[in-house]
């Protein structure tokens, strides 16, 4: 009797800590929540170690010290003090890969995927913090360009980050809704709220809609990049590799966070569609879904944009230096020799590759 009632405790404690996951209901392979929690743990933990350091790097002198670097003064650069859109995405990004260790974590731990865990991941990790995160990044690309092409395309410049700023703000407030109607709403697990929610449904859209307008404008970044570089007067007259070296070293950032953010919007598109023609199927425990919405979205935009921004500000040879000198074609059409600042931005590449080159 008493072996009976053990088994029965058991059994009850058993489907308690998998309340919120029905591996009957996953369309197409899936992955159980202690093995998803594990490998998101791993993802996460890279970035964290990664974002760490370079939170240190940008907010504080302690790297140049470490590697004996001259200091900004030395040097006689300006050194920009406060908040900049460098150390604000850091930060956000250090927090993202926080709270989505903790909910990977918690997901090892109880092998389920609840309220807790859910909201912390889909909700306030992926849907507020890396979504403002990915944004912070754009933003910044197109200020180096208005700063390197003033006067010309202002519309641009104002209009993108501006549409941007909106999409932020109904992706946060559709996202807060969310975890409000998750918490308060009254259902028993993670998948009632994901097969019976409105406003689940509603945030799908409205994330799926964000995501490709985001991917959308970063295109049309890169390709204003491109053409600034392209319409120098002398670019024809650059050898081959260098043009390679210099286009991919500024372009493939921003294919790659469009790429990423494409196929996420994709991904919660179908999982929208889904929801309408099967409520009872879900994609959002299957092994699609887990690297095509959540783990390569993840990385790929987080890696490169640690990239893309990884000089100090202000700091010569960086990117966004360079990026300014190859863009701003109305300057160097001013110059008495226009191939001065081509020239300068690829000694500013030779530069950085030599010293890359001699840590090696």
């Amino acid at each position: 009797m008493g072996g009976s009632d053990a088994a029965s405790a058991s059994d009850a404690m058993d489907g308690s800590e998998n309340e919120g996951f029905d591996i009957a209901t996953v369309d197409g392979p899936a992955l159980t929540p202690e093995i998803s929690g594990i490998v998101g743990l791993c993802i996460t933990s890279l970035l964290w170690v990664i974002v760490s350091w370079r939170l240190l790097y940008h907010y504080s002198g302690w790297c140049s010290n470490c590697f004996n670097r001259p200091k900004d003064d030395e040097r006689n650069l300006p050194r920009m003090d406060g908040l900049t859109t460098k150390r604000i995405l850091h930060g956000l990004l250090w927090t993202a890969m926080v709270v989505e260790g903790v909910a990977y974590a918690d997901m090892v731990a109880t092998n389920s995927s609840n309220k807790l865990n859910y909201t912390l991941l889909d909700i306030i990790g992926r849907g507020i913090l890396e979504f403002s995160t990915f944004i912070i990044g754009t933003v910044h690309w197109f200020n180096i360009i208005s700063h390197a092409r003033a006067g010309e395309k202002k519309l641009a410049f104002t209009f993108f980050p501006a549409i941007l700023a909106i999409v932020t703000i109904a992706v946060t407030v559709s996202s807060t809704f969310e975890a409000v109607a998750l918490l308060h709403g009254g259902y028993e697990s993670v998948h009632e709220f994901r097969a019976t929610s409105q406003i689940h449904r509603v945030t799908l859209l409205v994330e799926s809609a964000g995501w490709g307008i985001h991917a959308i404008i970063v295109t049309i970044c890169c390709k204003m990049v491109y053409k600034g570089i392209s319409s120098l007067p002398t670019f024809s007259q650059v050898r081959s590799e260098a043009k390679r070296n210099i286009i991919n070293k500024m372009i493939i950032p921003m294919v790659f966070c469009a790429l990423s953010y494409a196929l996420r919007s994709g991904w919660m598109a179908a999982d929208f569609a889904s929801r309408i023609v099967s409520p009872e199927t879900t994609f959002e425990a299957g092994l699609g879904w887990w690297i095509g919405n959540c783990w390569i979205p993840t990385f790929i935009p987080s890696i490169m944009l640690l990239y893309s921004i990884r000089k100090r500000d202000r700091e010569t040879g960086s990117m966004d230096s360079a990026r300014e000198n190859l863009i701003q074609s109305p300057h160097a059409e001013s110059l008495g020799n226009p191939f001065q600042s081509f020239q300068q931005a690829l000694q500013d590449f030779e530069d950085e590759d030599l010293s890359l080159s001699n840590k090696k």
